[in-house]
């Protein structure tokens, strides 16, 4: 996508203005400014306005789209100076008090995998680590962050529900930092070389030395290696001439546990558990007058070794290749239309997984939990898959009059591997109804391939497909608010669904919903509020029952709120969100091959975990220790122990059922040093 460095525009005479995106405007073109200007010339004072140039080739974000910036992420009470896990305050992200697996978000009442996210436009396959709820990028190598619920444009791809696309922001002046929480510590270095610049930076968790000292002495638990993890960035940006800009960045994480669940090491007892990954990119972006190209090459591998007991294991080896490219062109006036902008671009993602596993059945969407059965290995396969994966994409964008912009696009993606190709026309018309008010309509056809954990397995597969329509408003009454409101409907046909022992497309579902987002930015005022409303049902085979999706949840509100004073800034967060779906167990039978007690369940979700709702504050204090910036900061979770049930916990043979409740208060605090 197109990412320019802020520029400059001048414009002669009267005011000229232009506002987009999701905050509404008029579409003005360069030919137009230029005539008014040269009317006005001789009787009116030059005035020169520097700011971000209007960028009539750049895509708009899609309706209920937001780009958040770092400082605002960091501001929000509860999530731990971590702006990924703030990720949760957006309308349409399902709320959780742990991270809905280990590698996305789950949006708009799919599943995590149904959503990319994309770190420099490339996916990762972990996006938080396994201990310390913490994100693997910190929020200090992070640029913004573009959530894009649905409506996305043909330039993403191999997602059914949302886009999370994070930028890593390049090194600055000469200017190091270090901090220290209570969960982790980490070193950031950056600085200027000629024609560029650089950043690095590394965190090691630190709760793995605390936990040894706080875990109570008659625990059940024998800890061989203390979870910890590392995770680095590094970028270079270097910039030969004015037309060209060159990135060249690192990515990787590593995380890894070993223990044995009773005080005696027993190898029935073991558990071992690690997941390392790296990925290397490198980009060029080239921008000369009307012509803009991209061109970027990654490369990742990724690894992951799973061990419990005697029986169960699971290693996988992930190597792989991207690249992808984009070529756009603004072509001014053409048969009546104004401002046309057209883009081609292509991708494609070549990987190869070698794997070695002996497990339970993978879970699947609507599966209650099986029993706990360490000798179970139904689930077994040694060997390798290959995915290529190949994307060509359009799209042309016009101003039907000054007030009114359409895009239009078609993607094409071919997923070798299943024998499969999808063609995705999506489009989108944009009306602005005043200055600071504009309507969008968006609609499109998305795709996701089988390509989630054992889904790699099953080469009869077919990609899930979804129909999506957004709608909504989007109003700037002045600078600093923002305020949207959203309607949407999403069609599912082809859902993955387990059928017996095997994996089918048998599943169909539905997904609509509301949404409002507002933000203030008010001199020392900080003001966020979000509120979602979403009903997800799904058929898992033709004459099946409806139930609800797993993440299926009604009701997600947040209203946050902060203040600066001097050295200090103080902020609170009011969550309130309807918990999820759970299937009741009405009764159990004992099974004397495995001498465990097999449950019998109710109707698949049809019961609900409790609401919840939690306040959440924050402390900020800045100073100056001689040549070095200070921060310290206090981020309570929960801070009126609110102990809502998240699950149901039952005894061996399923008589008797307890809540899991999450933590009562999760306290992080921390301290940073700038140089």
């Amino acid at each position: 996508m197109p990412r320019d460095p802020p520029g400059a525009a001048a414009a002669s005479g009267a005011a000229a203005a232009s506002v987009s995106g999701s905050s509404g405007g008029l579409w003005i073109s360069d030919a137009e400014l230029a005539a008014a200007a040269e009317a006005d010339a001789a009787d009116a004072e030059t005035i020169e306005i520097h700011d971000t140039a209007p960028d009539t080739a750049a895509v708009p974000a899609p309706q209920g789209a937001a780009s958040l910036s770092r400082a605002d992420l960091e501001r929000l009470p509860g999530a731990g100076n971590d702006a990924i896990r703030a990720l949760d305050a957006m309308p349409g992200v399902v709320s959780y008090p742990l991270p809905l697996g280990d590698a996305g978000v789950a949006i708009r009442g799919g599943s995590p995998q149904d959503s990319k996210i994309l770190v420099d436009g490339f996916e990762i396959p972990v996006l938080y680590h396994d201990i310390g709820f913490r994100s693997i990028i910190p929020a200090e190598a992070i640029d913004k962050i573009d959530y894009i619920p649905g409506g996305f444009d043909v330039a993403f791809g191999r997602a059914t529900s949302g886009i999370v696309d994070l930028t890593t922001r390049a090194g600055g002046d000469d200017h190091q930092q270090s901090d220290v929480s209570s969960t982790d510590a980490g070193a950031l270095i950056q600085g200027r070389i000629p024609h560029g610049s650089y950043l690095i930076a590394f965190r090691r968790s630190v709760i793995d030395q605390l936990l040894p000292a706080v875990m109570p002495a008659d625990l059940d638990l024998s800890l061989t290696t203390v979870p910890r993890y590392y995770d680095e960035q590094l970028r270079l940006d270097y910039a030969p001439s004015s037309k060209w800009a060159l990135t060249l960045s690192s990515l990787g994480s590593d995380d890894v546990l070993a223990l044995y669940t009773s005080s005696t090491a027993s190898p029935t007892t073991r558990l071992y558990d690690r997941t390392r990954f790296i990925r290397l990119t490198a980009a060029a972006h080239y921008h000369d007058g009307p012509w803009r190209a991209e061109l970027a090459v990654s490369g990742i591998d990724q690894q992951t070794v799973y061990e419990r007991g005697v029986a169960q294991h699971l290693t996988i080896t992930s190597p792989g290749v991207n690249a992808r490219a984009e070529l756009s062109r603004a072509l001014g006036a053409v048969a009546g239309l104004r401002d046309v902008v057209w883009r081609l671009g292509t991708e494609a993602a070549v990987s190869h997984s070698d794997i070695a596993l002996a497990l339970p059945q993978d879970h699947r969407e609507g599966q209650p939990p099986q029993t706990d059965d360490p000798m179970d290995t139904s689930e077994r396969f040694t060997g390798g898959v290959w995915t290529p994966d190949a994307a060509a994409w359009t799209a042309v964008a016009a101003n039907l009059d000054p007030r009114i912009r359409l895009t239009a696009g078609l993607r094409v993606d071919d997923f070798e591997r299943v024998h499969d190709t999808a063609i995705e026309p999506r489009g989108e018309l944009a009306v602005v109804l005043a200055p600071e008010l504009t309507a969008r309509l968006s609609a499109g056809a998305y795709t996701r391939p089988p390509e989630y954990q054992t889904e790699l397995l099953t080469p009869t597969l077919a990609p899930e497909h979804a129909t999506q329509l957004v709608s909504g408003l989007a109003f700037a009454p002045r600078d600093g608010v923002q305020l949207q409101g959203s309607l949407y409907y999403t069609d599912r046909s082809q859902l993955i669904t387990q059928v017996g022992d095997q994996l089918g497309n048998t599943g169909r579902g539905t997904t609509y919903g509301a949404e409002l987002f507002a933000t203030l930015h008010d001199g020392p005022w900080f003001g966020w509020v979000s509120y979602a409303y979403s009903h997800s049902t799904r058929v898992d085979m033709p004459g099946g029952p409806s139930r609800l999706f797993d993440y299926d949840q009604p009701h997600n509100l947040n209203v946050a709120a902060s203040y600066t004073w001097g050295r200090f800034q103080l902020g609170g967060r009011f969550r309130l969100y309807s918990g999820l779906p759970e299937t009741p167990v009405t009764g159990s039978v004992f099974n004397s091959d495995t001498n465990l007690y097999v449950p019998i369940y109710g109707p698949v979700n049809s019961e609900r975990a409790p609401i919840h709702h939690e306040l959440d504050l924050r402390l900020d204090r800045h100073w100056t220790w001689g040549p070095v910036k200070m921060t310290y900061f206090l981020d309570v979770q929960n801070v009126y122990l609110n102990q809502s049930a998240v699950g149901y916990l039952y005894s061996f043979d399923y008589q008797q059922r307890s809540a899991y409740r999450g933590l009562p208060i999760l306290p992080t605090a921390g301290l940073r040093g700038e140089l």
